[in-house]
């Protein structure tokens, strides 16, 4: 009798364990069931949002493609304030199948290069060298082909325009000249500003233009247009900083075309607006909004407010240079317009070097300018123009009564008590050809007979530059300007 009631005891204990485990088996998967709905479900809304996100984005961008502020609630109260636009981010402004076109014989050969020398005339006949790529703005007849060429015992080449040289008419004038004088440097010292190699869709480099406006006050806004507009087609993208304490960005975002690509940097004063941290902030933001990564093979531009450079060179540069050392500008020396140049003729500012020696520089902009021993430009051909006080008469005189600029030489009319420049008295020095020194007396330039007067850009677009183009408080220019049109 016992006996039987321990074995029924022992059958309903197991039972019920087994029931227990069962539950606990049955608890545990609808556990793993609900966690995986609920993480399908994280999954799908972090999906929906992204997709949220994108839309309003592009509808964004269909708005008017306006900068997008990265600065967060928490940075507004920082000295710095930036925007950035990312139009064409792995882009390169350039193509080679755009600026080069090949110069193809009658009768193609697909003759492989021989191992042994033969006269060019043989070689050109038999098509046993690859058909030569011209560059297209240096080039004066594009539908030229190889049999038209006089290349008896020569090796073909394009028929160059005037102020352009090399056998594919890349080198423009400024540069050629360049050229020949780092030779004779390098032969003396043993080291080249320029190391080349020939042009081709994989050798073309970035180039950033990193501009330091200075106090947004005190710029020209016709010459500050001018600056971006001539170099649209040769810098992939734009690093511009200047101080102010109010919002400028939609003008300078007007000037800037909508595909190009820009970063902004608006700082609250100078002392946070030097070259080293605006160089620093643009390297961050690039990367970490654009997903951009400067690398030491790029090239980058540094200039001021003041200058306007030459885009053919910027462009040799790009698709040539293998590896480029600190090369500063000389630059034409104008003053108040380019209708004025100063005796000096031309002063040396501004600095271009693969980013390879910049980092090297410890990120300081400035240094490599003040590291570089050679030059793009002479004393007759200029790698750009640098314009002096090129803004109208009252903005001049609020700049000289400005504190940042007292260390420009100020002569007042007279010498009485109550002597002061005003906008009368600029207009006057202006139209006189008069410095504000009161004894430097500056050289008057025609567009007629002055070969490098004025910017292409400015040229072309006249009508948009005309207070640069042309001194409005002079009585004869504006006759002249009567009578022309």
């Amino acid at each position: 009798m016992v006996r039987s009631t321990l074995q029924t005891t022992h059958f309903l204990t197991s039972g019920a364990g087994m029931g227990r485990l069962a539950i606990t088996k049955k608890l545990v998967l609808w556990t793993v069931l609900v966690l995986q709905v609920g993480f399908i479900g994280c999954i799908w809304l972090l999906q929906m949002g992204r997709n949220q996100e994108s839309q309003q984005r592009s509808a964004l961008d269909q708005i008017g493609g306006r900068v997008n502020f990265i600065a967060s609630d928490g940075a507004r109260k920082s000295p710095l304030e930036s925007g950035i636009r990312c139009a064409r981010p792995q882009e390169n402004v350039n193509r080679y199948d755009r600026d080069f076109y090949q110069m193809k014989p009658n009768q193609v050969n697909e003759s492989h290069l021989p191992d042994y020398n033969v006269p060019a005339y043989v070689d050109a006949e038999m098509g046993l060298t690859p058909a030569l790529w011209c560059y297209r703005e240096g080039t004066i007849n594009e539908s030229l082909r190889l049999n038209d060429v006089d290349y008896l015992m020569s090796p073909p080449q394009c028929k160059c325009e005037s102020g352009w040289h090399g056998r594919d008419c890349g080198q423009p004038e400024i540069i050629w000249r360049t050229l020949m004088t780092s030779s004779r440097a390098s032969k003396r010292s043993g080291s080249t500003p320029l190391q080349l190699s020939e042009a081709s869709s994989t050798s073309l480099h970035r180039l950033f233009y990193m501009l330091e406006l200075g106090a947004w006050d005190h710029l020209s806004l016709e010459l500050l247009e001018l600056q971006i507009r001539a170099l649209l087609e040769v810098v992939d993208y734009f690093l511009i900083y200047y101080v102010s304490n109010g919002s400028k960005e939609r003008s300078l975002e007007n000037m800037l075309d909508s595909r190009s690509n820009y970063a902004l940097l608006r700082c609250s004063s100078e002392s946070d607006c030097s070259s080293s941290k605006a160089y620093s902030h643009f390297r961050r933001q690039l990367w970490q909004q654009c997903g951009v990564q400067m690398q030491a093979q790029d090239l980058l531009l540094h200039g001021d407010s003041g200058t306007v450079y030459a885009p053919a060179a910027l462009k040799f540069l790009k698709y040539y240079a293998k590896d480029v050392l600190p090369l500063k500008f000389r630059l034409k020396y104008n003053v108040y317009g380019f209708y004025w140049q100063h005796p000096k003729k031309t002063l040396l500012n501004g600095v271009i070097s693969s980013l390879g020696h910049l980092h090297s520089a410890q990120l300081d902009a400035q240094r490599p300018q003040r590291l570089a021993s050679s030059t793009l430009g002479d004393l007759n051909h200029y790698g750009g123009w640098n314009c002096e006080l090129c803004l109208p008469p009252e903005q001049i005189v609020l700049l000289l009564q400005s504190s940042s600029k007292q260390k420009l030489p100020v002569k007042l009319p007279n010498d009485t008590r109550n002597a002061h420049i005003d906008a009368t008295y600029m207009q006057l020095l202006i139209a006189n050809g008069g410095h504000i020194d009161g004894t430097t007396q500056l050289l008057r330039l025609r567009e007629q007979s002055e070969k490098y007067f004025a910017p292409e850009e400015a040229l072309m677009h006249s009508s948009k530059y005309g207070e640069l183009l042309v001194n409005l408080y002079d009585a004869d220019d504006l006759e002249d300007l009567q009578e022309e049109e």
